[in-house]
């Protein structure tokens, strides 16, 4: 009796224990094929529907070979080298397009959802091969904005947003002399101020103020360059026409006054105007 009841249980324990022969295990990626185009190899494995795209040095270093089987904690080091080859490559053509600050490559990185051990390694690995190096970095974009005419403060802020470190810019940005800044300002004040010389000389020089400042420079250089300007009023014409058309609009008198003030033209001119207009 107790023979024949080993032998039943035995039976069921028979059919319920799964075939491991016909079922690979799943933390087991074998490679099945291998192709290579444009210096790139495409790697298929028998358990994952994807390729996994190498370059001949990770090949290399992972020694992947068609039949070779990897763990499924090699094989997460595989995936992993190809995601770290892919974000690489987009920063190198980050930076092919024009120099790059560290901080730069870390946002662009830091926006490609990157984890930021990651983002650390690759730029280690840029610094390593000279391709990120804020110090020539800064060097090269001071020369370049003094070659556009703007102003220290603009050179300035503009580094400091790319992370530069404010001691290093300092040390090139003392190579910009007041005498080179003050000539660089009165070169852009130069190309713009015949378009300006209709308005009321108050109007002219709170328009270069404002474009001086836009560019960078300090009130020191705007008010040397001011004092260099030699001053052109035609505004006389400009003022009939706004006092007609103020007039026309039957505005009162004071009123009038105010909102030609408010628009650079001295009140002197003004009174002119109107007593030139009232008795011809």
């Amino acid at each position: 009796m107790l023979q024949e009841l080993v032998k039943y249980m035995a039976k069921d324990l028979v059919m319920i224990v799964p075939n491991n022969s016909k079922n690979p295990k799943i933390h087991e990626y074998k490679v099945s094929k291998i192709r290579v185009k444009n210096k790139k190899y495409y790697i298929s494995f028998d358990q994952y529907e994807n390729e996994i795209t190498l370059t001949e040095d990770q090949m290399v270093e992972f020694r992947i070979i068609v039949g070779h089987t990897f763990s499924s904690k090699e094989f997460h080091k595989i995936k992993n080298s190809e995601k770290m080859s892919l974000y690489y490559n987009k920063v190198l053509h980050y930076i092919d397009f024009k120099p790059r600050s560290k901080k730069e490559v870390y946002n662009y990185l830091l926006n490609l959802d990157v984890d930021e051990k990651s983002i650390n390694e690759i730029i280690q690995k840029l610094i390593k091969i000279q391709y990120l190096d804020d110090e020539r970095y800064a060097q090269s974009y001071i020369l370049e904005l003094i070659r556009k005419s703007k102003g220290r403060l603009y050179i300035l802020q503009n580094l400091l947003n790319k992370g530069i470190d404010q001691d290093l810019i300092q040390k090139y940005l003392n190579e910009y002399s007041f005498d080179e800044e003050k000539k660089n300002a009165l070169k852009i004040v130069n190309k713009f101020i015949s378009s300006i010389q209709k308005n009321p000389i108050k109007k002219q020089k709170m328009q270069i103020t404002n474009k001086l400042l836009q560019e960078g420079y300090s009130f020191d250089i705007i008010n040397y360059v001011l004092g260099e300007i030699e001053w052109t009023d035609n505004s006389n014409a400009l003022l009939v026409k706004e006092y007609q058309k103020l007039l026309n609009k039957e505005i009162d008198q004071n009123k009038i006054i105010m909102k030609l003030l408010n628009k650079g033209f001295d009140y002197q001119d003004i009174k002119k105007i109107i007593h030139s207009c009232k008795y011809n």
